[in-house]
């Protein structure tokens, strides 16, 4: 015989899987097949390392842009995606300052960004060669890297 604190535990429980389970596939139709959200943004984090052209080209294709981290929480949560995806070297970030050295802007817009998270140091234009930005999961920071180096890449979109 069940109890009926157990039934009313499995009843709590059912209903936390459907609500959990409505809630997934409410993003996966605002987002679209495999896109994920975090607050009011969708993401799609690649299986692959490509250069930074070849992830701008990408995210262009498939209606968005490259990453442009915009707060300390959307960070931590690019870190655990990241870490979660197995893209243990980090994801191409949208900024480079390939056009003016020293000045990194968003690729999408020219503008610069409101939050930077750079590792201690950087950019530092290492050999007269990076300018392109990543997230580096190691540091959990950004770092300014040769735009030939292949690392995965995140696109996002509203």
């Amino acid at each position: 015989m069940v109890s009926s604190q157990t039934l009313k535990m499995k009843t709590l429980l059912v209903l936390f899987i459907g609500v959990f389970a409505m809630h997934e596939s409410v993003t996966a139709h605002h987002c679209g097949i495999g896109w994920t959200s975090f607050e009011k943004n969708c993401y799609y984090f690649s299986t692959s390392a490509v250069n930074f052209k070849d992830a701008m080209v990408a995210c262009d294709k498939l209606g968005s842009s490259l990453l442009l981290i915009e707060n300390s929480r959307e960070e931590k949560w690019i870190d655990l995606q990241c870490r979660l995806r197995e893209c243990l070297h980090g994801v191409w970030l949208g900024l480079s300052d390939v056009q003016r050295e020293g000045y990194m802007v968003a690729i999408s817009d020219r503008r610069t960004p409101s939050y930077v998270n750079w590792i201690k140091g950087e950019p530092n234009n290492r050999a007269g060669i990076e300018h392109c930005a990543m997230y580096w999961t190691a540091h959990r920071g950004w770092n300014d890297s040769p735009c030939s180096t292949k690392i995965n890449f995140a696109c996002t979109k509203k």
